[in-house]
């Protein structure tokens, strides 16, 4: 039962990365209690719901990095940070690479 739970948390996760999400969301979907969300994500996952919304936003970057030709800024955006060095930041802590260097190594 919590596995559905927790897939329902990260399906909404997938289509709603771009814009904010809040915890609030999550615990009411999978009708859990932060702590009890948190500790099935991390059980079944590996990761927080806030790790699993960021690795669904660098996933959704990465593709646009290599498959379009937006400018950084755009992609960051599209993906639900607001702000282009935040962005930046998490996708080198990520990937090891800045988004235009990482791009660059993809074309």
């Amino acid at each position: 039962p919590a596995f559905q739970k927790v897939a329902a948390v990260d399906a909404y996760i997938r289509t709603h990365y771009h814009r904010p999400i809040s915890l609030a969301e999550l615990t009411a979907i999978a009708g859990l209690s932060v702590a009890q969300l948190e500790r099935h994500c991390k059980r079944i996952f590996q990761l927080t719901p806030r790790q699993l919304i960021h690795k669904a936003r660098l996933e959704e970057a990465s593709r646009l990095l290599r498959d379009e030709d937006l400018p950084i800024t755009e992609i960051a955006l599209r993906c639900g940070y607001t702000d282009h060095s935040a962005f930046s930041r998490q996708f080198r802590a990520l990937t090891h690479l800045s988004p235009s260097l990482y791009r660059d190594g993809h074309r």
